[in-house]
């Protein structure tokens, strides 16, 4: 009897351990529950955006003017200035025929001057001839707005691609019209540059390639000697100019044009002829 107890009693001991090993194995396995995270506090919420705003997108940058929008056409101003005004309207007559189908961006001014003096009755300003920007516009008279536009199409442009392979987008305007006499002396003729005639180029602007400046492109010895790609354009131009213009002077011509281009429509007479240098 006292034998069957101690069985009894030992095999519920063993009982207990297998179920206590039981229960602690699937107490390790068993998967721990992720803790959740402290909600927010209202202060926590509102503090990034009060300390670091939204920065505003920013606003694309503005393309460059174009030449009708730095020099916008306007109609004729009302007032004729010195000049007889039978004067005027014929001159701004002739330059509307004169200028019609060109491509010239041009802005028409008051009359200049006086008859027998400076000026000219029907002076424009141009910004732009056969798509080469004038930097800054030059105030010339009509006709000779459109000689500068057959040689821009007929010469300039096609020389600059032949000669360096690339498009002239601008000219360096050194002096259009100027009430003085000519290489600014204090006695002598009018200057073609005083009646609105004449203009000065000391550069071109290129689209693919750098400045040709008349002063660095007639001058060094691979110019002297026809190597230098540039000294050959400026060259050609020069030689060019004399088709177009009744005046053309340049560095060499005189101490006064070393680093610029003069071109005028002087008015041409019997025993006055043109005068390339």
């Amino acid at each position: 009897m006292v034998n069957e107890l101690q069985g009894r009693r030992l095999g519920l001991i063993v009982l207990g351990l297998q179920l206590a090993l039981t229960a602690e194995a699937a107490g390790a396995t068993a998967p721990i529950p992720r803790a959740k995270p402290t909600p927010p506090t209202a202060e926590a919420i509102l503090e990034p955006a009060l300390s670091s705003p939204p920065l505003p997108r920013a606003k694309p940058a503005k393309p460059p003017k174009s030449a009708a929008e730095a020099l916008p056409r306007q109609s004729w101003p009302k007032s004729t200035g010195n000049w007889p005004t039978a004067e005027v309207l014929a001159a701004r007559a002739a330059c509307e025929k004169m200028l019609s189908g060109l491509d010239v961006i041009w802005r028409p001014d008051e009359p200049i001057g006086e008859p027998d003096g400076c000026g000219t009755p029907a002076p424009i300003a141009i910004a732009e001839v056969a798509q080469i920007r004038i930097d800054p516009p030059a105030t010339v008279n009509c006709e000779f707005a459109a000689a500068l536009n057959s040689w821009f199409t007929q010469s300039v442009q096609p020389q600059a691609k032949k000669q360096l392979g690339a498009s002239i987008i601008g000219i360096r305007n050194a002096s259009s019209y100027a009430c003085r006499r000519r290489n600014n002396a204090k006695t002598g003729k009018l200057s073609e540059h005083a009646r609105a005639n004449a203009l000065d180029i000391a550069a071109f602007d290129f689209s693919k390639t750098a400045q040709v400046t008349v002063a660095g492109g007639s001058s060094g010895l691979l110019q002297k000697v026809g190597l230098s790609a540039k000294g050959n354009f400026v060259k050609a131009l020069r030689k060019s100019a004399c088709e177009y213009f009744n005046t053309v002077l340049g560095p060499g011509a005189d101490p006064y044009h070393g680093d610029h281009f003069h071109v005028d429509l002087m008015k041409l007479r019997p025993g006055r002829f043109k005068m390339c240098r």
